[in-house]
């Protein structure tokens, strides 16, 4: 006969879902693992994998399982999909009041309506404020919702009464707004990422915004309505922000001039705004910064000042070359990558010649530089490249380029101001204009001709200015490889010259070499080449 100890015991491993029954007894037995005699912080670890809805499912389990439920740190909500009918009608509602807004793929799967009679957030948000909290508060609340300037200012108060830590959103609605003053005012935000697909917030008045944000280590801004704000060349500032490390600036509509001065600031990305034209960034702490989608050409006196002693990655992509530029850094070990608008040929002159001369000055003590092939297009139409300063501390080089004889003297003149360079990479890029459409054959008796082609005798010429280059060459590296001679000069030259090659990795260009028989000849032929360095291995890519 049971007791009634036993019982209770029997009972109470039952309700916490930690006891098994034998089959023939029915008496509870401890000698299987269940996945609930796991650790919390285990068990919350397992939860960042579940969708959320399945998560709140677990509630129902047990006691045990809907206090983990009621604690769990990090809520989600991206991971709610709709429905095939859901995602129609939300396209019908969102295209019929914005019908020139284009999202990315995908958006829509995730994009929450906010039902005022059923909404899933709110819900478990108050099913929170009912139950004992973690002393640590919420530590994540993400959402992508279409929703009113009412609803979300609900749903971030609420956010807000549970001491998030980390708020990110994205959202679509047909209000304008400010900003929700709470957001600065909070004193336990330290990470705010929002994100506005119809672009209709503002930030709110400067008095807000410098008393607040006290905690805030990391902010993203997407989508904010910037026109006619002076007042942010005295935003960013240490006494504004004094804790932001990360500050990200992406789409701000009509942002033209903006000055960031955190002390803290350690990383700073500014992105599509396609209307500035002055940027200064100070950080006596900031290693990263990248600038992409910003400089207009045809802008009035584009101005970048940038101070920033350990800065270490600069990466400049698909902005125009400012008309001034000041870069004060002194890391030796800085790395860089330019990348800029796209010009036709008969546009380019001496202007941005010039300005790219004194971009490239101002980042003269690099220890890696990447530059893209409009680069080399600039400097290919200018005349006294010997104004270049030299790249003293240069030790790994990644250009993209067109080929032919009109490129050489750009590449000449950058390999003699980087004497100290070991780490080559050149992406040959295809130029419809002045590329040989060669059609490969079997026999390649038209490339591999013993005579000396006009461009390697321009390379020869040029090889003593090159001398140190040559010499301190280890490892090249060229992708987009066809069997045109201008390319192939290249790579005769390199491998002749280069006394300290160690290694030479040659990627044919896919789709243009696809016969493998045809391959192997190629490949053949290059490992024929004179070499300067006996030792140089030829690999393929």
């Amino acid at each position: 006969m049971e007791t009634r100890s036993a019982k209770r015991r029997r009972l109470s491993l039952l309700q916490d879902g930690t006891g098994d029954h034998d089959a023939s007894s029915g008496q509870p037995t401890r000698h299987r693992r269940q996945i609930s005699d796991l650790p919390d912080d285990v068990l919350r670890h397992i939860f960042t994998f579940l969708p959320i809805k399945s998560i709140a499912k677990t509630s129902l389990v047990s006691k045990h399982w809907a206090a983990l439920w009621r604690s769990l740190p990090d809520l989600d909500f991206t991971t709610i999909e709709s429905s095939d009918r859901g995602i129609s009608a939300l396209e019908k509602l969102i295209m019929s009041n914005r019908p020139n807004l284009e999202f990315p793929q995908g958006f829509l799967k995730f994009l929450y309506i906010v039902d005022p009679e059923q909404d899933f957030i709110r819900q478990v948000l108050r099913h929170r404020s009912r139950s004992p909290q973690p002393r640590d508060g919420l530590r994540l609340l993400r959402f992508c919702a279409y929703l009113s300037f009412t609803r979300l200012n609900n749903l971030m108060r609420d956010a807000f009464r549970h001491m998030v830590k980390t708020l990110d959103i994205e959202v679509a609605t047909n209000d304008y707004f400010n900003l929700p003053k709470r957001v600065a005012t909070s004193e336990h935000l330290q990470a705010f990422r929002f994100v506005s697909r119809f672009p209709g917030f503002r930030l709110p008045p400067l008095s807000t915004m410098k008393n607040g944000f006290r905690s805030l280590r990391k902010l993203h801004l997407s989508g904010v309505i910037l026109y006619n704000q002076p007042f942010l060349l005295d935003l960013f500032t240490e006494s504004s922000f004094p804790a932001l490390r990360k500050l990200s600036l992406s789409r701000c509509l009509g942002l033209e001039k903006i000055s960031i001065k955190c002390g803290a600031l350690e990383s700073v990305v500014v992105k599509n705004c396609s209307k500035m034209n002055f940027l200064e960034v100070r950080g006596p702490k900031l290693e990263r910064l990248r600038v992409s989608g910003c400089f207009p050409r045809g802008r009035h006196m584009c101005v970048l000042n940038i101070h920033a002693p350990r800065l270490d990655v600069l990466d400049w992509e698909g902005s125009d070359v400012p008309d001034h530029c000041c870069v004060h850094n002194s890391n030796p070990a800085i790395r860089v990558s330019l990348g800029f608008l796209s010009i036709k040929v008969e546009d380019i002159d001496e202007k941005p010649a010039r300005s790219l001369l004194r971009f490239l000055s101002r980042i003269s003590h690099a220890r890696s530089l990447r530059m893209d092939s409009l680069s080399i297009k600039i400097l290919g139409n200018m005349d006294g490249l010997e104004v270049l300063r030299p790249f003293e501390n240069l030790a790994h080089l990644e250009l993209s380029t067109f080929t032919g004889r009109a490129y050489i003297p750009p590449l000449v003149s950058l390999f003699m101001n980087a004497p100290f360079v070991e780490c080559l990479h050149i992406k040959l890029v295809p130029d419809h204009n002045m590329r040989k459409n060669v059609q490969l054959d079997g026999n390649l008796a038209h490339l591999w001709d013993e005579s000396v082609s006009e461009e390697e005798k321009q390379w020869e010429i040029r090889s003593k200015a090159i001398g140190s280059f040559l010499d301190h060459l280890n490892v090249v590296k060229i992708t987009g490889l066809l069997d045109c001679e201008e390319e192939v000069s290249l790579t005769k030259f390199l491998l002749r010259h280069g006394k300290s090659l160690n290694k030479m990795i040659l990627c044919l260009e896919a789709g243009k070499v696809k016969d493998s028989i045809l391959k192997k000849k190629i490949r053949s032929r290059i490992v024929e080449f004179s070499k300067a360095a006996s030792n140089a291995e030829i690999s393929f890519c």
